[in-house]
């Protein structure tokens, strides 16, 4: 059985700010299986372009796992195994 498209397990993502981390997305458990189809939706500043840029490897979570294609985001992306267009 393949492993997970995505997988994540107490996942917290957020940016640096003056005294502490600004957290965005807190304690996410998620499940992607492969061949499945995930529509992120919600209003603008709520996490999504966030959460596509920690699987793709451009930001690092501030705690919890996340697995792409049983891998590391780091591992994949440097295999060219997820490809990230941005929007502007």
């Amino acid at each position: 059985m393949a492993a997970p498209a995505i997988e994540t397990s107490g996942l917290d993502v957020g940016y640096p700010g003056r005294r502490s981390p600004v957290t965005v997305i807190s304690g996410l458990e998620l499940t992607v299986e492969a061949g499945m189809f995930l529509s992120i939706l919600g209003p603008s500043g709520c996490g999504k372009s966030t959460f596509l840029r920690v699987v793709a490897d451009l930001l690092a979570p501030l705690a919890g796992t996340i697995r792409v294609m049983g891998e590391t985001p780091s591992a994949v992306r440097s295999g060219r195994g997820v490809g990230f267009v941005f929007q502007d």
